[in-house]
């Protein structure tokens, strides 16, 4: 009886862990992509070109000089900028080419900033 009620704790405690990992990578997502369309917006606004920064590894990336922490647990593992820098011209457009590029979070989560637009998904 004690083993069975400490294998339906253990798979409660797993079940609870593995959402609150999940919540985490997908809220770091949303506000990495928040931050990208922010950057781009003030880009624009301020008629001054305007970056973020990763640094890969990290929880930690930089929006003009600011440092911004992801979720707990949750790191840029690679990203397909140069530089590992996104930077927008006073268009709006990140300064990176003609092809799409990319962002990796923990888990696999990948963020796409398409070429010309700088849209963000």
């Amino acid at each position: 009886m004690v083993v069975l009620i400490m294998g339906i704790l253990a798979s409660i405690l797993m079940y609870r862990y593995n959402i609150s990992q999940e919540a985490g990578a997908i809220v770091a997502k949303d506000a990495l992509i928040a931050d990208i369309l922010y950057t781009q917006a003030k880009a624009m606004a301020s008629e001054t070109q305007q970056s973020i920064t990763f640094t890969i590894g990290s929880g930690i990336y930089t929006m003009q000089g600011e440092k911004k922490k992801l979720p707990d647990g949750v790191v840029v593992t690679s990203t397909s900028l140069p530089g590992n820098t996104l930077l927008f011209n006073t268009l709006g457009e990140p300064m990176f080419g003609i092809s799409d590029r990319t962002v990796v979070l923990t888990g696999g989560r990948t963020l796409t900033v398409y070429a010309i637009t700088g849209k963000v998904e």
